[in-house]
């Protein structure tokens, strides 16, 4: 969450009163918004970026992820309140995290040239792995796999709250059989964080969330960027090798075992690599009760405190204070404008009949209840009138890499 994010006059939409921008990515805005049904309780609703509206393609994606975000119900994945459209104006609703995302706290650290301790690093990626599990094994209404995959994992993408809990966010450019309106062979998310397969832009899978988060982990114990370069095609070159040195290299606290974790979850081939996210899940938690260690919520709440200090309780305030005059109509305030024009509704229309959504029985217990995670990605993607320049980009791009591989 910005400390620094602008005021906004108060906006009306659906039964929710946004009244804060919290964050603008690629594809959306994201408004600090209150129920005024329910005044205490804070929100982040979501909406699609005006300049998108018109088109097809980011309308169906941010339809598709108001979907999947009311049917993934997990303490690891922000939870998705409401989506619909209202007058026009299509919107997603979630619970609202206090707190920063990895990254924020990733870039506070390698400022201060120190990395996560060890236990909490892998015990958020243990929880994390655990919101996958739930994703990667929904089911649909008729029993059958849905398929899901994130393809975006990376730091920006998992909230951690000042009370600790710990969550995976933003489906938004998720692969689904809910609606498959993703164009195969085109490269979505964040270069650095992608998996071989995708960065080559080949169909996938839940393994490849398995790579993002071992890059994610491997950087939380590291404080490296493993495969970021200069240039995003010298990025792709070095996520398609998958080659990096073991993070013991880097961080001396790092033993075998771990570093055995972390070559499973980036390996290259497919077939070297932890076949589900579960398989992640499980190694994760046997490693951290092998060695007696037990990182709790609390323990993560405490460890932000002593990193961001003062600033936790000034934008805990800040934040109660904008709600507050929000629901008061604060006179100071400058006139509303109008709810902005940000899709229309029947892409985010109920599905007629829909029931709510099962999980296929898994081995071994399940991922646990007690972990813990607002909002916005910055996907890479450009469509509309730039469609026959991006094709022609990703034709060369691929010759290269045939040419890399072949030579």
């Amino acid at each position: 969450m910005s400390d620094s994010a602008p005021q906004r006059a108060p906006v009306q939409v659906g039964r929710f009163v946004l009244f804060k921008t919290l964050k603008k990515g690629g594809m959306a805005r994201v408004f600090l918004a209150v129920d005024p049904a329910e005044p205490q309780r804070l929100l982040a609703v979501k909406t699609l970026l005006p300049e998108l509206v018109k088109d097809r393609v980011y309308r169906e994606m941010f339809a598709t992820e108001g979907k999947v975000g009311l049917r993934l119900q997990h303490p690891s994945i922000v939870r998705t309140v409401e989506a619909m459209a209202d007058q026009g104006t299509a919107f997603i609703a979630m619970e609202l995290i206090l707190g920063h995302d990895l990254s924020t706290l990733i870039r506070r650290l390698r400022r201060q040239g120190d990395v996560m301790p060890l236990p909490l690093a892998v015990g958020l990626a243990r929880d994390v792995a655990a919101g996958l599990c739930h994703a990667h094994e929904l089911l649909d209404e008729h029993g059958q796999p849905l398929n899901i995959v994130n393809r975006d994992v990376s730091p920006g993408n998992i909230m951690i709250g000042f009370d600790g809990a710990v969550k995976l966010i933003d489906f938004g450019i998720a692969q689904t059989t809910i609606d498959v309106k993703n164009q195969i062979g085109t490269i979505k998310g964040k270069l650095s964080y992608m998996s071989p397969e995708q960065v080559r832009g080949l169909p996938v899978d839940a393994r490849s969330d398995v790579f993002s988060l071992g890059t994610v982990l491997y950087e939380m114990l590291t404080g490296v960027h493993v495969f970021h370069d200069e240039g995003d095609f010298a990025t792709m070159e070095r996520v398609r090798r998958a080659e990096c040195p073991p993070a013991s290299a880097h961080n001396p606290a790092v033993d075998a075992e771990l570093d055995d974790i972390l070559q499973r979850a980036m390996a290259r081939e497919l077939s070297m690599r932890f076949s589900t996210s579960r398989d992640l899940w499980r190694a994760l938690k046997e490693y951290l009760a092998g060695r007696g260690l037990t990182p709790t919520q609390a323990d993560v709440a405490a460890y932000l405190r002593t990193v961001f200090g003062a600033e936790v309780d000034q934008l805990v305030r800040d934040v109660h204070q904008a709600r507050d005059e929000a629901l008061r109509g604060d006179a100071s305030a400058p006139p509303a404008p109008a709810a902005p024009e940000i899709a229309p509704a029947d892409p985010l229309a109920p599905v007629p009949g829909e029931r709510a959504p099962r999980h296929a029985p898994a081995e071994g217990a399940e991922p646990p209840e007690e972990t813990t995670g607002a909002p916005v990605h910055r996907p890479l993607h450009i469509y509309g009138l730039w469609a026959a320049a991006i094709a022609l980009g990703f034709l060369l791009a691929g010759v290269t890499i045939w040419f890399l591989e072949n030579r």
